[in-house]
C-alpha cells in the first residue's frame, strides 16, 4: 500500500515538473519576485517601510501572490485539464480511490510550494539582510498552514468548475483583485479605508496580516481570527474537494 502511494507520488512529482507554467509558479516565482525586488529596491532602510527595506518589510507577504496564483489558476486549470484530455478517467480504470490520487497530488504540490517559499524566506534573509523581530519558527508553520488551506481551494474549485476554459475564466477572474487586496502586492495602508475594511474579509489578506505580524514580533495567539479563518477554509475546502472530485 505505501509503495504504491509513493509510485504515485513519484509520477505526480515527474508529471508536475515536466510543466514549465507549473515550475515557473510554484517553484521559480517567489524566489525570483524577491531578487527583482531586491535589486529593485535595494537594502536601504526607508521611512515609508517602516524604518526596514522594501524586502524586510515586504517578504512574507509576497507569499499571499504565489499561493493565490497556485490555488485559483494552477491547480484548477490543471486538473479540469486532466479531466477534459482522459487523464483522470485512465486512473478510474484502476482500484485507485479518489482520496489516495488526490492525496498524492496534493503531497507534491505542498512540498513544492513550501521549497519555493521557504527559499524566498531564505534569499530574503541572506541575500537582502531581511530580518524578522519574530520567531522564525511561528512564520514557517503559518506558512504551512497557509499552503494547506490555500491547496484545498485549488482542489475544490477544480471539482467544481465543468471545464479548463471556466477554470481559466475563475481563476483569473478571483486571483488579480485578490491579490491587490492582499497586502501581497500593495500594502493594505494605502488602500482606501473602505476598500482595506472590505479586504478583510478575504482568507488570502488574513493569511497576509498573519504573518506580517508574525514577522514583526506577534504570536499565532493574537492571531487568533486568522488562525480560525484558514483553518476553517482547510476543512471547508477538503471537504468539498473530497465530495465532488470527478473522474470525468
Amino acid at each position: 500500500m505505501t509503495s504504491a502511494f509513493g509510485n504515485l507520488v513519484a509520477v505526480q512529482t515527474k508529471r508536475t515538473l515536466r510543466e514549465p507554467a507549473s515550475v515557473f509558479f510554484m517553484l521559480a516565482f517567489g524566489p525570483l519576485f524577491v531578487i527583482i525586488m531586491g535589486a529593485i529596491f535595494g537594502t536601504e532602510a526607508r521611512p515609508e517601510f517602516g524604518n526596514r527595506s522594501f524586502v524586510e518589510a515586504n517578504l512574507v507577504s509576497f507569499s499571499a501572490i504565489v499561493l493565490a496564483i497556485t490555488s485559483f489558476v494552477m491547480i484548477p486549470v490543471d486538473l479540469v485539464g486532466q479531466r477534459d484530455n482522459g487523464a483522470l478517467r485512465r486512473f478510474r480504470a484502476t482500484p485507485l480511490k479518489p482520496a489516495k490520487y488526490i492525496a498524492a497530488d496534493v503531497t507534491v504540490r505542498f512540498a513544492v510550494l513550501t521549497v519555493s517559499l521557504v527559499l524566498m524566506l531564505v534569499i530574503g534573509m541572506t541575500v537582502f539582510g531581511a530580518e524578522t523581530e519574530g520567531s522564525i519558527v511561528a512564520v514557517l508553520m503559518a506558512l504551512l498552514l497557509g499552503i494547506s488551506a490555500f491547496l484545498a481551494v485549488g482542489y475544490a474549485l477544480a471539482a467544481a468548475l465543468p471545464s479548463s476554459g471556466a477554470a481559466q475564466a475563475v481563476g483569473n477572474t478571483l486571483v488579480y483583485p485578490l491579490i491587490m487586496v492582499s497586502g501581497g502586492a500593495v500594502p493594505l495602508d494605502s488602500l482606501p479605508d473602505n476598500v482595506r475594511s472590505v479586504a478583510q474579509i478575504s482568507p488570502l489578506t488574513q493569511l497576509t496580516e498573519f504573518l506580517k505580524d508574525l514577522w514583526e514580533g506577534g504570536t499565532w495567539g493574537d492571531n487568533l481570527v486568522a488562525v480560525s479563518v484558514l483553518g476553517g477554509l482547510l476543512v471547508v475546502a477538503t471537504g468539498l474537494a473530497a465530495r465532488f472530485f470527478r473522474w470525468e
